[in-house]
């Protein structure tokens, strides 16, 4: 919700309706500058032309004018009058300014929570007890969210009057005729302070179709108590009018967030909650369908829908109900038939079919009538490709043949043995040339029909668009990262400012040099990919950068003070255990555990703000734990975030044994190291728990604490960090991985990319975390695996998983008993044998006949 200031609701229709993508009108560019220029001085506070200095109004003020309209409203934020801030300016919406202080009557809430009404008169397109019901249910939206009550009055004075009127009525803000200023309301004060006025010109109704009155009437309500505009699209309280079913309305959360705001939660033992609205920044984003419709591509989520044009870089969402409002919402799966120029709908069992955007008559329809048996009762995702359609339901497939109209025989088959690489359940699919794009999740597979494996997998909310309207989100990103991490001290809000600017940069080139990154001061991908890790929530300079001697006592306490609901309280009190014995083997402390009382280190799984704790947690993906230095009060206490799924067993989380022997690290005294092997590196990095997890530089740190007094016996040092640079560089192993080549040196690897001019660097346990170090050989071989060796085992790789029932003998693979490792190992692709080295001898696969070769 923006602000609590209140503004008289004007409903500004400039309504266009159309069946396809609504691209704005042709324009001619003065034509345009008029729309852009009346735009800004009616809602942005742009000086208006009669009134303005010859020099009022420079390019810069409107290009800033401009930006604050395109911030406002999520576009991409450029200054520019594109295409589509063009649309969004001919849009339905509210009449009053998007900023400045705009009030008729002094702000402020109502005094007392038992407020009055009266229907002054009534429009005649509906009957007096329709409008009545109408105005009595929008009521209740509001009372149903805070503690107050509404009651009719029929005559006197009431603290909301509610009148139809037309034109000029008196109140300084006329009505204009149909299809114009819909409604406006006052906010809470006397005299008209409260008053709501419907234009009696307008058509009401209580259907989807012209206006609907309990709509327009719960949102002109709002601003009746107080509420001004919100700049959620899924909002009451949203500027352009949206129908959605009145039969099953409910308030959403950013309106009950505001509501709540002014006048307090409601008075029922319990409180309401509302929907939020998915946003495509959320990296989690998932979708409930997709498709495409002649060019463009629609995403479907609860009620909503994202439209994708491939002529407009906005990404349009919108209710489900505003082009369709007798579909349901939570569409299961959808599907383009494009020999038919039809596209099918589906939920449940039955399913509809549009042309263009109008829903074909005779529909709903029975699912059966595609040939499934009674046993299917919904359809997970569909696509149609060359004249067959292909359904997925859990982890099988039918195909349907477009021509016949009957489904194929032989089905279903088996997802993974079809398309090898889509392991998970799909949410949903459409065709794209010569590709499947399947979404699972969070994530979405491109399938290459022609090479018959996926070939990229990324985030799905990658599909809209929204990095090209994140520029000015990242630059905030990068400003609140190294405010929390290195002490950036912004003067004002501004980033603009050369001084500010500098600075931002300064610390960027900072952050960039501890992380290793290429020193340019600028934001940059790989610079903005650290910065979205999920870390520890310790700084990594100033103030918080540890120089502290440490414990005086060595014998501490700990304390768990409660347990995350992801994991059993048995394992949780083990990765505890364990994550203090990390440090206990190598220096003379000891860790005894208490029930109750004051521990030196006091362990709680928390979230958001949380106490008297001057740190907080940021929700899922982000900030995973904190931790105080050796003293008193918080002192020692670590903290992990409760929002993040923790786990002991398997990679679907974050390891808790490995978060909390970080976070036990800064309980002892230490800062964060810039070595990417240390277990006190702040980014996290999934590791296989069995193994030790000290590096040497942990080992140097925690004992340079502890000096002088009697250490357990350290670890054998860790092989150091290989350097590209070092011209006496060797491999342990290589080999090709798809349109890549792996290089693998120790703990870490090399990857190439032959379209990329970057070489990656990186942890073999961030890809592969049951993978050992120091593999010895590895190649790729025709079945898309690759095959990596260490001494006697090896292991099958397919994409980014480990197939199960590895590591295996290389025995198994025909070697005679002597062999005790590979050196080296390649598949010749063309003639499909592969060779494998061991000593000066080379076997080929399959014949195993040895022969000498010198090497």
């Amino acid at each position: 919700m923006l602000g609590l200031k209140t503004f008289p609701f004007l409903f500004l229709l400039h309504m266009q309706l159309t069946k396809a993508f609504p691209v704005p009108s042709e324009h001619s560019e003065e034509k345009n500058a008029k729309i852009v220029q009346n735009y800004l001085e009616k809602f942005y506070q742009l000086p208006s032309i009669q009134y303005r200095s010859p020099r009022k109004n420079s390019p810069s003020m409107i290009v800033e004018k401009l930006k604050e309209m395109q911030r406002f409203f999520g576009l991409n934020v450029t200054g520019k009058p594109n295409a589509e801030t063009l649309e969004m300016m001919e849009k339905p919406r509210c009449g009053v300014p998007d900023s400045g202080d705009y009030m008729l009557t002094p702000g402020r809430p109502w005094k007392h929570t038992d407020l009055t009404y009266r229907i002054i008169n009534y429009t005649p397109q509906l009957s007096e007890a329709e409008v009545e019901t109408a105005f009595e249910k929008a009521f209740k939206v509001w009372s149903a969210a805070s503690p107050l009550t509404f009651t009719r009055v029929s005559q006197g004075e009431a603290d909301i009057n509610i009148a139809f009127a037309q034109r000029d009525h008196g109140d300084n803000s006329p009505f204009d005729g149909p299809n114009g200023i819909l409604a406006h309301a006052f906010q809470p004060g006397q005299g008209i302070g409260g008053d709501a006025h419907f234009d009696a010109e307008e058509t009401w109704t209580q259907t989807s179709r012209n206006y609907n009155l309990f709509l327009v009437a719960a949102h002109e309500f709002g601003h009746s108590l107080g509420l001004s505009h919100s700049s959620d699209p899924g909002a009451l309280m949203y500027p352009n009018y949206a129908f959605r079913d009145p039969s099953t309305y409910s308030l959403p959360q950013d309106d009950i967030n505001g509501i709540q705001a002014i006048y307090g939660p409601s008075n029922n033992p319990i409180q309401p909650t509302g929907e939020t609205t998915p946003t495509a920044c959320d990296p989690r984003l998932t979708f409930d369908a997709a498709t495409t419709l002649r060019g463009e591509i629609l995403f479907f989520k609860d009620k909503y829908f994202w439209r994708r044009h491939p002529q407009l870089r906005l990404v349009e969402l919108n209710f489900i109900s505003l082009f369709w409002p007798s579909l349901p919402n939570g569409i299961q799966a959808a599907y383009e038939d494009f020999d038919r120029d039809l596209v099918f709908l589906f939920k449940g069992n039955q399913y509809w079919a549009l042309s263009g955007y109008d829903i074909l008559r005779g529909y709903p329809r029975s699912m059966t009538n595609f040939g499934f048996p009674s046993t299917v009762q919904a359809i997970d995702a569909a696509v149609s490709y060359r004249r067959k359609t292909y359904f997925f339901v859990n982890d099988q497939f039918w195909r349907y043949d477009n021509e016949r109209q009957s489904m194929e025989p032989g089905y279903p088959k088996s997802i993974s043995s079809t398309f090898p690489g889509i392991e998970s359940r799909i949410d949903a699919v459409f065709q794209q040339n010569h590709f499947f794009l399947f979404f699972s999740g969070p994530r979405y597979y491109a399938f290459d029909l022609i090479a018959h494996r996926v070939t990229r997998v990324a985030r799905s909310n990658l599909w809209l668009n929204y990095r090209e309207a994140e520029n000015e989100e990242n630059m905030h990103r990068a400003q609140a990262y190294l405010n929390q991490f290195y002490s950036l001290e912004i003067e004002g809000s501004h980033l603009v400012q050369s001084k500010n600017r500098s600075l931002l940069d300064g610390k960027i080139r900072e952050m960039q040099a501890f992380f290793g990154l290429t020193v340019t001061g600028k934001l940059d991908s790989r610079t903005l990919e650290i910065m979205k890790t999920p870390r520890c929530g310790v700084p990594d300079v100033g103030q918080y950068g540890y120089t502290l001697p440490g414990w005086r006592n060595h014998n501490l306490t700990y304390r768990i003070m409660n347990y995350t609901p992801d994991m059993e309280k048995v394992d949780v009190d083990e990765a505890i255990q364990k994550a203090l014995e990390v440090w206990s083997k190598v220096t003379p402390l000891t860790f005894t555990r208490i029930s109750k009382g004051i521990a030196d280190i006091m362990i709680a799984f928390r979230r958001r703000v949380h106490g008297r704790c001057p740190r907080y947690f940021d929700g899922p993906l982000g900030v995973l734990g904190h931790a105080f230095p050796p003293g008193l009060g918080l002192g020692g206490d670590t903290h992990f975030d409760e929002d993040e799924n923790w786990t002991t067993k398997d990679t679907s989380g974050f390891n808790l044994f490995l978060v909390a022997a970080h976070e036990f690290g800064h309980s002892l005294g230490l800062s964060h190291s810039n070595d990417q092997t240390a277990l006190m590196f702040p980014n996290y990095v999934s590791m296989d728990p069995s193994k030790y997890p000290l590096s040497q530089d942990d080992i140097n740190g925690i004992q340079s604490i502890y000096e002088g007094l009697p250490k357990a016996p350290a670890k054998p040092r860790r092989p150091m960090v290989p350097h590209a640079c070092d011209p006496g560089l060797t491999f342990d192993a290589i080999t090709t991985f798809r349109r890549e080549v792996m290089f693998f040196k120790g703990r870490h690897l090399w990857r190439i990319y032959y379209d990329i001019a970057n070489v990656e660097f990186e942890l073999i346990a961030s890809l592969w975390p049951s993978l050992p170090a120091d593999l010895q050989a590895a190649y790729e071989n025709p079945k898309d695996k690759i095959l990596v060796f260490k001494d006697k085992n090896f292991w099958a790789i397919r994409g980014y998983a480990v197939l199960p029932d590895y590591p295996k003998s290389i025995h198994t693979l025909g070697f005679p008993r002597h062999v005790k490792k590979i050196d080296a190992a390649v598949c010749d692709q063309s003639t499909k044998k592969t060779y494998f080295f061991v000593g000066i001898w080379c076997w080929r696969v399959l014949l195993f006949l040895p022969w000498i070769k010198a090497i």
